[in-house]
């Protein structure tokens, strides 16, 4: 095979039969070589694709995580302004889960059919819809449609963005990138949360609606930085069987391409490849085990209700007199962004599957502290000054580990979990239960607490426990590994169960 690297955003067009030459030796490298090499990494990345992964994990991640955290400091001020219910309450605050279902469970669709970039680009007008309908809002009612309406755009990019990251990404730092949406969306909340407070936003009917108003300036950078940005090469080439525009737009992306990449443009290959139906999905052994350890991993991320430790950490910081719930909330969540940050570069160190269960392994432990000190302090009659302490120590421990296992690595492993035949709408099944398993955990968690408190903490330490014990007994380790090789390994583990299993 003849191999030639075009130079990064060069505006030469490529014909069918382009080749791929070195223009100088030593370019060429074997791709188990390269797999590590730090040529092959953020040294390999055009400016093109710094880009792209700004405008992916703005447009997605932060989006997401700025929709988590716009509503707590905001319930007063709403409630106040309209005189609002607390019925009414739940409904605005489920808005965006609700619309987040929706949007997942089309991302899909839309991932495959108009192509991923094209999508994300087209994913600012449900922003700018619903940002401006909460802004402006003469009533109560406009909020909610606004809500909805983000949520859709959010549930959309969740679905979208770690696909595109995972299919333009180096191999050898997919895992980092793809850990970034964790970052980005732990940022996104943090910022939220403090643009929100009434100390920023003050307490007239100007502040609160500018806030809403925010979005909008990510989803607009994502939507101009995209349009300058090509298509994803793999669907490109798989999709679209355009191996011309493929071989294009990786060499966009690439400072130098690898040997590996350019045999994953390979005709024959691409030529016996389509998008696979829902029966076509369902029916393989493999993709059925890659769908079980998909939805488990997202049921895990939602089921473990990071939420209830979120709504508890202020309670736990003014029964230790350490601070006021502002301050709790802000020392949490710094926390969280702080882990998240650090745990990035180590997926592609450590692995996905040993920071996932380290993480789980650190949320059990927490939760368990959480329960024994709550059950100390309201049940057994031994609390005391220890019990506050130790909660403020298991909090800073559930956060730890779930920013850096099921808070960032079910979002990546949805991305490597499939071939590009397969992505679009098995990520839309997975991401689709993560808005219902979110949308789950708000709705019950109340009920919870009234029905078994003190002891709500076992509860979810159980489950916890459980996610731990999946992890360990399914989930691959797909480090530094071609997404075809997670595939073959994938459908040799099904052969191996017993027929009625997978």
């Amino acid at each position: 095979m003849r191999m030639k690297y075009a130079q990064v955003d060069s505006p030469s067009t490529m014909q069918e039969d382009i080749g791929l030459e070195p223009k100088e030796s030593g370019l060429m490298k074997s791709s188990r070589e390269n797999l590590s090499s730090p040529d092959n990494g953020i040294k390999n990345c055009s400016v093109t694709l710094l880009l792209a992964i700004s405008a992916a994990v703005l447009g997605g991640a932060f989006q997401f995580g700025f929709a988590i955290g716009n509503v707590a400091n905001t319930i007063p001020i709403i409630k106040s302004t309209f005189n609002s219910t607390d019925l009414f309450i739940s409904v605005f605050v489920s808005g965006n889960p609700i619309g987040g279902l929706f949007g997942a469970l089309l991302a899909g669709f839309v991932a495959d059919s108009l192509g991923r970039t094209k999508s994300m680009v087209l994913n600012f007008f449900p922003f700018l819809v619903g940002c401006l309908l909460m802004s402006v809002a003469p009533n109560q009612y406009f909020l909610v449609v606004g809500r909805v309406l983000m949520g859709f755009g959010v549930g959309i990019g969740s679905g979208l963005t770690n696909i595109f990251l995972s299919e333009i990404a180096p191999i050898s730092i997919r895992g980092g990138v793809g850990m970034l949406y964790g970052v980005v969306l732990t940022v996104g909340t943090l910022l939220s949360f403090v643009l929100s407070m009434p100390q920023v936003i003050g307490d007239n009917d100007i502040g609160w609606r500018l806030f809403f108003a925010v979005p909008i300036i990510p989803a607009l950078y994502q939507s101009v930085v995209l349009l300058y940005c090509p298509e994803s090469p793999r669907y490109l080439a798989f999709n679209k069987q355009n191996i011309a525009a493929a071989k294009q737009a990786l060499a966009r992306y690439r400072k130098v391409l690898d040997q590996e990449e350019a045999e994953d443009l390979d005709q024959g290959k691409i030529e016996s490849i389509k998008v696979l139906s829902f029966r076509e999905l369902f029916s393989d052994p493999g993709h059925r085990l890659a769908l079980v350890i998909g939805i488990g991993l997202h049921a895990a991320q939602q089921l473990s209700a990071v939420n209830a430790v979120l709504s508890y950490t202020p309670y736990i910081f003014a029964q230790a007199n350490v601070g006021s719930p502002v301050i709790a909330t802000i020392a949490t969540g710094s926390v969280n962004v702080v882990a998240a940050v650090i745990a990035a570069p180590l997926a592609d160190k450590l692995g996905r599957r040993s920071m996932m269960w380290i993480g789980l392994l650190l949320m059990t432990t927490a939760y368990c502290g959480l329960a024994v000190t709550q059950s100390c302090s309201d049940a057994w009659s031994c609390g005391g000054e220890w019990t506050e302490y130790v909660a403020i120590a298991s909090v800073f421990f559930f956060i730890t580990g779930f920013a850096g296992g099921a808070g960032s690595i079910p979002w990546l492993m949805v991305s490597e979990l499939f071939v590009v035949e397969a992505r679009g709408k098995a990520s839309s099944i997975c991401v689709g239960v993560n808005w219902i398993c979110s949308l789950v955990s708000l709705l019950t968690y109340d009920t919870i607490q009234k029905s078994i408190h003190p002891y709500t903490f076992f509860l979810y330490m159980t489950i916890v426990l459980v996610s731990l014990i999946f992890v360990v007994l399914l989930m691959p380790e797909t480090r530094l590994k071609s997404v075809e090789q997670i595939r073959e390994e994938l459908s040799a583990q099904a052969d191996r169960a017993p027929p009625f299993v997978f």
